[in-house]
């Protein structure tokens, strides 16, 4: 009887993960992953004496987070390269001794350290 309840409860409010790095969030919700990144292209703008930043969103399912996780897997191992999709890009470039792995949405882009890529492929 317990087992039903817990499985209800879970089947209710979904599973929910929450990861938060230097510039970005990640947040999954019922298999849905969200990628939310301080876009490294933009300065943002002032808006009414305010500063207003500009974000960079990207979403998976579990089947494309996997092939990202996958994908971010490659470019991590190389000291320079790139992968194209569709939705993204992932750069690494050997002149950055940061070894930052950068994703790039359009003009905007978004980063990950080497510690929070070896978090992500842990996931």
């Amino acid at each position: 009887m317990k087992n039903i309840i817990i499985f209800l409860l879970f089947g209710v409010f979904g599973f929910s993960q929450d990861i938060k790095g230097e510039s970005f969030t990640l947040n999954t919700i019922d298999g849905i992953s969200t990628f939310t990144f301080e876009d490294k292209n933009s300065n943002g703008n002032w808006i009414s004496g305010t500063l207003v930043k500009s974000y960079l969103k990207l979403s998976f399912n579990q089947k494309d987070f996997d092939k990202f996780q996958s994908n971010l897997k490659k470019v991590s191992k190389k000291s320079e390269y790139t992968i194209e999709t569709e939705t993204y890009a992932l750069d690494k470039y050997s002149w950055d001794d940061s070894d930052m792995i950068y994703v790039r949405v359009g003009d905007k882009i978004g980063e990950f350290t080497k510690k929070e890529t070896k978090l992500i492929l842990k996931l």
